[in-house]
């Protein structure tokens, strides 16, 4: 095999293996929400495609995101250093009837009880604005 073939081979492999992650985001999806404690549970899930699906007693104002909408929540997830978050923050001085909220990107779901841990908060705040979520 020439030197040329085996660089266009090795480009090819290599454009075919960052394909699927320039696609990643909208891909994984997203869900969030609160589970314990002394108040009813919640989820809502944003799927690859943007659409917005609401369970528990909160409503959503926006049922689908846009991919631009999407781009700026991966934005989010990259700035809050999602994937380096532990998969449970209990925070001190919590009380036990207060409950825990989740963020989950991807297969990779992140859980605080508390609020000790900012960037989450934020990223929180940034989903939760994102479909306009109504607590009530």
């Amino acid at each position: 095999m020439t030197k040329d073939a085996l660089l266009g081979l090795l480009g090819a492999a290599l454009l075919f293996a960052l394909a699927p992650a320039a696609g990643a985001s909208a891909q994984r999806g997203f869900a969030f929400g609160r589970l314990g404690g002394n108040i009813r549970p919640y989820t809502v899930s944003i799927a690859g495609d943007g659409r917005v699906h609401v369970s528990g007693p909160v409503a959503a104002g926006r049922m689908k995101l846009t991919a631009a909408q999407l781009t700026s929540l991966d934005r989010a997830v990259a700035d809050a250093r999602f994937a380096a978050l532990p998969a449970m923050t209990n925070c001190a001085g919590t009380l036990p009837d207060i409950a825990t909220t989740f963020i989950r990107v991807g297969a990779k779901t992140v859980r605080v009880h508390g609020s000790c841990v900012p960037r989450y908060a934020k990223l929180f705040t940034a989903l939760s604005h994102a479909v306009k979520l109504n607590a009530g």
